[in-house]
């Protein structure tokens, strides 16, 4: 305990392949997570949209807010078809009907059960198969219903085409929408009840449907831009620690052999190591995801205990008695079994709940102190290091991007993000959940985003305390700032283009981009290059001794 792991830098790694979740991606076949990451606090229905005939970017999303049952309540995606027609206004009620079970694709003519309740409309579910989708919904029209359900085989779904007779796809008058075999099972075996052998007794299904956007006003964006930006000028803390003199930072500042420098060796591996790895995952994922899962929880749990230990040695002397020599770990102190406990109970908590509204929580204590300790232990000695390395890991985010689906015909990041087939999610990222959100989508973003500009924001502090100069006066400040713009300006471009996008985009300019700007204006970049002192005289920041950042 007490060293640099260096099975936390694969983390680090992987962290960063995540990034800004994608909002859509230019493939075939896309995912729930795929096409709902897009971020957008209080998501407006329109009350009456036309749904596109042609399918341009991203699907046209559906809400489907489920009224009755009460087993059922609650909203759910679909995707409207390129060929509906009008999309419902958000008032208006559907119920729920699925086609004789001798044809539950609906490719045969049938006729549907009149709605009792005058003010509902009906609303055929049939599953893919058999029949082209103009043709189901053409068969529904036909029945009388006013709109049509098709239940995917899996929850990945795509935008459903029109025919290849033009003139048939014009018949359409009904709107169509597409939603996943998870969502679709449910709604069918109530529907359908003892009739699909699922046991469940029938009840009416009631809905209403409505087209979903995202609007650019977002609390929880705005809350994940904050919570970002503070750990990175948290991490400038803890890595200028050992130049303050207060007994508190000689108490968490590294010991020098725990201090690993990165050389340019490494700060181009980190590019080649994080491709590797993306490629390793997009194919091996079904065996990985819990692999990954246990290397978050051990290396996360163990830098929560880390922290709490060395407060714990600050404030309470005596608790830095040896308790036990454990292998592999070596001596444990008092304070690291007592902090290992909560620390202990936070990663429990996180994997029993991690695919929970409650999970989040956990998920970001455990992302805070493991982003804190690497920005503790790992440093940049000079800016030439950290252009070789933000520069790489900034062509490597707009390759997996925006150019890797050409080569695998499908987005490698968002398939090893969203943990492929197990079900899962990679937890190398912060989460902030959705608030009045209708689908509930969490904000994330990946730890690799805050920690690799991070490494860039603790040198420049770290510069400027050596060349005694206040925030403002120095480079830490004006690149704090860059990076807090920087994520604004991802959001924003996230929101308008509605596609992924690479976050190192837009935060190595608005990091490295500004303080090379200013070095250039003040005629030190020389002196930064190399990772001298200014030569200039500044007295120290009042808060230069204290524990500032």
């Amino acid at each position: 305990p007490g060293s640099w792991n260096p099975s936390l830098t694969p983390l680090l790694v992987l962290g960063k392949i995540l990034g800004v979740p994608q909002a859509s991606e230019a493939s075939d076949e896309l995912s729930w997570e795929a096409v709902f990451a897009a971020p957008g606090l209080w998501g407006k229905l329109a009350e009456s949209q036309k749904a596109p005939k042609k399918a341009e970017g991203a699907p046209e999303v559906a809400l489907l807010a489920i009224k009755e049952p009460d087993a059922l309540a609650g909203s759910i995606p679909g995707l409207f078809a390129a060929f509906t027609g009008d999309a419902p206004s958000a008032d208006q009620e559907f119920e729920i009907r699925v086609p004789p079970v001798d044809d539950p694709v609906g490719c045969s003519p049938y006729q549907m059960d009149p709605v009792p309740a005058s003010k509902r409309s009906p609303l055929v579910l049939v599953r893919r198969g058999n029949c082209t989708f103009v043709e189901k919904a053409l068969k529904a029209q036909k029945a009388g219903a006013a709109g049509l359900l098709v239940m995917f085989d899996s929850d990945k779904v795509f935008p459903m085409s029109g025919a290849n007779d033009t003139s048939q796809e014009k018949q359409v008058q009904i709107f169509a929408v597409s939603i996943g075999k998870k969502y679709g099972t449910k709604i069918w075996d109530q529907t359908a009840g003892t009739k699909s052998g699922s046991g469940v007794k029938p009840a009416p299904v009631v809905l209403s449907i409505s087209v979903y956007t995202s609007s650019l006003l977002n609390l929880s964006e705005l809350v994940l831009i904050l919570l970002a930006t503070a750990l990175v000028a948290a991490g400038a803390f803890f890595s200028t620690s050992d130049m303050r003199q207060s007994s508190f930072s000689t108490a968490i500042a590294p010991p020098t052999e725990e201090v690993l420098e990165v050389d340019s060796w490494m700060a181009g591996g980190f590019c080649i190591m994080g491709s590797g790895m993306l490629v390793f995952l997009f194919f091996f994922m079904d065996y990985m995801i819990y692999v990954i899962m246990f290397a978050f929880c051990l290396g996360g749990g163990s830098c929560i205990t880390q922290f709490g230990s060395l407060v714990l040695h600050h404030f309470a002397p005596k608790t830095k008695t040896r308790v036990a020599d454990v292998p592999f770990f070596g001596p444990v102190t008092q304070a690291e079994l007592i902090c290992g406990v909560p620390a202990f109970f936070i990663v429990v908590a996180w994997f029993t709940l991690r695919n929970t509204d409650y999970g989040w929580f956990f998920q970001d204590i455990i992302g805070a102190g493991f982003l804190c300790w690497m920005q503790r232990t790992l440093r940049l000695p000079n800016m030439k290091i950290a252009s070789i390395l933000l520069s790489a890991m900034f062509f490597f985010d707009i390759f997996w991007v925006f150019i890797s689906p050409l080569i695998f015909t499908k987005s490698v990041m968002v398939t090893v993000a969203t943990g492929g087939n197990t079900g899962e999610s990679v937890p190398m990222l912060l989460r902030i959940p959705a608030v009045g959100d209708p689908l509930g989508n969490d904000r994330m973003l990946g730890f690799g985003d805050i920690a690799l500009p991070g490494l860039l924001v603790s040198y420049l502090r770290r510069h400027d305390l050596q060349s005694h100069r206040r925030i403002f006066e120095g480079y830490f400040g004006p690149a704090l700032i860059g990076y807090f713009v920087g994520l604004c300006v991802t959001i924003c471009a996230l929101i308008i283009m509605k596609m992924g996008q690479p976050a190192l985009l837009y935060l190595v300019p608005g990091t490295l981009g500004t303080t090379l700007v200013i070095a250039h204006c003040r005629g030190e970049l020389s002196l930064l290059w190399e990772g001298k002192p200014s030569n200039r005289e500044r007295r120290l920041e009042e808060e230069g001794n204290s524990d500032g950042p």
